[in-house]
Order: structure tokens, then sequence, then C-alpha cells
């Protein structure tokens, strides 16, 4: 598992998260102000991973497994 560090736009909080989720262009949950970065706005953020550690992901991480994969929080309206 790689990590990055992106900072929210809208609170200014700093958050890590999986380089799977930035590879894949998949929106961010921000924890400071619980809403969603799309890709196009954090993807300049996005720069060497800090860390690493083995994962054993047994399927290919695509919209379909994403679901059964990664933990997604709903949407508030």
């Amino acid at each position: 598992m790689k990590l990055v560090f992106i900072t929210c736009e809208r609170c200014g909080k700093t958050f890590y998260c999986e380089t799977l989720l930035t590879d894949n262009r998949l929106p961010l949950h921000c924890p400071g102000c619980d809403t969603y970065i799309d890709h196009a706005d954090y993807i300049g953020q996005v720069g060497p991973s800090v860390s690493s550690a083995l994962t054993r992901i047994r399927k290919p991480l695509n919209e379909a497994t994403i679901p059964e994969i990664l933990y997604m929080p709903e949407k508030k309206g």
C-alpha cells in the first residue's frame, strides 16, 4: 500500500489516502468537512508516495469490484 497526502481546498484539512484511489481516479472523501473531492481537483497534489506496505487484494480493482473492496461512504444529499 502506498499513501499520498491531500489537502482539502474547502476546509484545509490534510489527510492521507491510498494510491489505488488516486490511480483509479476515484473521488476522495475529506474527513474534515465530509465532502468529496473529484479527481480533477486533487490530481495536482498527487506526488510521490510516502510509505508502502504489502497489500493482498485478490481481485482486480475496477468499477464492479470497488464496492466489495473499498469502503465508500454514502453521499449526503
